[in-house]
């Protein structure tokens, strides 16, 4: 995780003094960027401390998973088909629901617990697309997300203990 962080840091700061971007001109009081932001940032922290966990395995609600991040990021940061903006309170609390999911998946893998490993996703699957003011994302979300989580296990069930 720490590794992938110093890349990304790397990488910003290689482009920034190349002149590609720069950070002056990012819009940091736009309620819309500190949101998506917010939004992304934890998905990165989050997709990094549990790769270390799951090994790189992909699996369908990986998948699924992957599909609604797609599917509300092109939404939202592209297309604007289907986004919103206010009610600000209701997309922070998807990025409460996002954080939330992710720390109760990363509990899991360390308490074993499938139940907590579903419940994470759960959030994670109700608060990404809201975060990022998505509807086709939350209709992704609700109609593939959910019904590809349901099975969801622990990468190693023979040595861990499933509290279903």
């Amino acid at each position: 995780m720490v590794f992938r962080s110093i890349a990304i840091l790397v990488l910003i700061g290689v482009l920034w003094l190349l002149g590609i971007i720069d950070p002056g001109a990012l819009p940091l009081h736009s309620r819309e960027f500190q949101l998506c932001g917010a939004t992304v940032l934890l998905y990165l922290f989050w997709s990094a401390a549990e790769s270390k966990y799951r090994g790189g395995s992909a699996s369908l609600p990986y998948t699924v998973f992957y599909a609604v991040l797609l599917v509300s990021a092109v939404d939202s940061f592209l297309l604007g088909l289907t986004t919103y903006g206010p009610p600000w309170i209701l997309r922070w609390a998807g990025v409460v629901l996002f954080a939330s999911g992710s720390i109760v998946r990363l509990a899991a893998y360390r308490t074993r617990s499938v139940k907590q490993l579903r419940l994470g996703r759960y959030l994670q699957l109700a608060g990404l697309p809201v975060a990022l003011g998505s509807i086709a994302g939350s209709v992704v979300a609700i109609a593939a997300g959910i019904p590809g989580s349901i099975n969801e296990e622990l990468d190693n069930p023979d040595n861990a203990e499933s509290d279903i």
